[in-house]
């Protein structure tokens, strides 16, 4: 009897022995699962365990890493409760390892407070050589200035920033080696953010979403490989030089209201400040009003300006473009004077795939989407989504005959072999005239996929009546396969 427990005993210390053998990167990775103050008890576990929370590759930490336990359970978002005792925490975290944090992730609201000592935190991450640093900000209404040592690092190699302010030196010595740059929802002026893109020398991906203040966005990248772009208001786009810049994602999606309401507390948190520029807000509703938008990038000629966009990246794979009801006003009240094609230098002939995004009727944009096929002479997959969003407020005039009267492009011939189209609730007649073009022209099509979603689906006789048009138009080809279903309305943006 007595031996049955020696037993069990002697499996448990088997499986414990099994779990303390594993190799150091697979504990690493056991313990990046669990939250940091139960990842740096297992120090006490045993000699074997005491050293590898100290060497641990990366660092998460969020207001609730050094909060009492009986502070987590708390509803609504985290907050540091002890600002005091949180950052003495964190600082022994630190002192206590035994090698260099290749990964910094922090998430937390006291930043503008307590500057000085975040001050020294970064400092040490910096110096003993952070290859990537991630700096969130849930409380947007609590900016602050990224630590000064972040811009004299020359070991970090992906840097994400949100919501905070970037106040880049004049004699800006470090980020040579950044590959990976994200801005979203930052502060910045445009020469700080000029700055900062040009010191990247190596970069080959940068994401911008809605950044504050700037009015220009410069970039010269002979490394970029990758760009997104996502913009709530008119903003400058300049490419100066992109070489090498392969996929281009640019979202303008400027819609006043939600524009208004995500950002109705960047007026306060400025006037928060000492050093406050009262001008930024305002100048801002001026520019996206249009009132006094002399000085942006779409105020002067949207489409002048998007063609001079599109005459940069002719080294592009894949392009995805996305436009809100907001901007296909501006096109329209500009009469939307695309060429019919770019420059023959300009072309895009790396273009293999081609994503286009907006409200309808797209029949506003078809210049747009004529102009990129006749400047894609190898463009193979093409994807139109179309949304509904704000519709009741658009009225244009249908132009039912404009593709009946354009002549099929290059890669329209001989090289589009896919073809899928994206509509939300609102299906006019115009929806369908690009499809049938295709059909019509592709000799090389293989797949059409017509995906819709909302009302339609509450018609099927309007429903059977569109497949059944579509399906009858005379092909180019005759192995093209047609797809025409509903689906859920999430998978038109996956």
């Amino acid at each position: 009897m007595a031996s049955e427990p020696t037993l069990a005993n002697n499996h448990g210390a088997e499986e414990e022995d099994f779990i303390s053998r594993l190799p150091d990167p697979i504990l690493h990775i056991i313990l990046s699962k669990l939250v940091i103050r139960d990842a740096a008890v297992t120090t006490a576990l045993s000699k074997r365990w005491a050293p590898v929370f100290t060497t641990l590759p990366s660092l998460k930490i969020n207001a609730n890493s050094f909060n009492p336990r009986d502070v987590l359970a708390y509803p609504g978002p985290p907050s540091v409760e002890n600002p005091y005792k949180w950052i003495y925490a964190l600082c022994s975290v630190l002192d206590s390892r035994k090698t260099p944090i290749q990964k910094f992730e922090i998430d937390v609201e006291i930043f503008r407070l307590y500057h000085r000592e975040f001050y020294v935190v970064f400092r040490e991450l910096c110096v003993a050589g952070v290859e990537e640093l991630l700096i969130f900000n849930d409380h947007p209404r609590r900016i602050y200035q990224i630590p000064s040592p972040v811009f004299w690092c020359n070991t970090i190699v992906n840097l994400e920033l949100t919501s905070c302010e970037l106040v880049v030196p004049s004699k800006l010595t470090g980020l040579q080696s950044v590959k990976s740059l994200m801005l979203c929802h930052v502060t910045v002026a445009d020469n700080d953010l000029r700055r900062i893109i040009s010191r990247c020398s190596e970069m080959e991906k940068l994401v911008i979403i809605d950044c504050h203040k700037v009015q220009n966005i410069v970039i010269r990248g002979p490394s970029l490989l990758e760009l997104v772009i996502s913009l709530q208001r008119p903003v400058g786009i300049s490419l100066k030089s992109v070489p090498q810049l392969a996929f281009v994602e640019v979202s303008l999606i400027y819609d006043y209201d939600s524009w208004m309401n995500y950002h109705a507390s960047f007026e306060e948190r400025y006037a928060a400040r000492e050093d406050s520029d009262e001008d930024v807000f305002s100048l801002s509703l001026r520019d996206f009003s249009g009132r006094d938008s002399g000085k942006t990038f779409e105020g002067t000629n949207a489409a002048a300006n998007l063609v001079a966009f599109l005459n940069r990246i002719h080294s592009v794979k894949d392009l995805r473009l996305k436009f809100s009801s907001e901007y296909r006003k501006i096109l329209s009240k500009e009469g939307l004077t695309l060429p019919t094609r770019l420059s023959p230098k300009c072309y895009l002939v790396e273009l293999k795939k081609l994503r286009l995004s907006w409200p309808s009727n797209y029949h506003t944009f078809n210049t747009l989407i004529s102009c990129l096929l006749n400047s894609s002479p190898h463009l193979t997959e093409i994807i139109i989504c179309v949304t509904s969003y704000n519709n009741k407020h658009c009225h244009f005039a249908l132009e039912l005959d404009f593709w009946d009267r354009q002549l099929p492009a290059e890669c329209v011939k001989h090289h589009v072999t896919t073809a899928t189209f994206y509509l939300d609730d609102y299906i006019s007649e115009d929806c369908f005239g690009f499809p049938k073009f295709l059909l019509l022209n592709a000799r090389n099509l293989k797949n059409l996929n017509i995906f819709y979603t909302g009302k339609l689906k509450d018609k099927p006789e309007t429903a059977e009546k569109i497949k059944h048009e579509v399906l009858a138009v005379q092909k180019a080809s005759p192995d093209v396969e047609m797809t025409i279903k509903p689906i859920i309305y999430r998978y038109m943006y996956n």
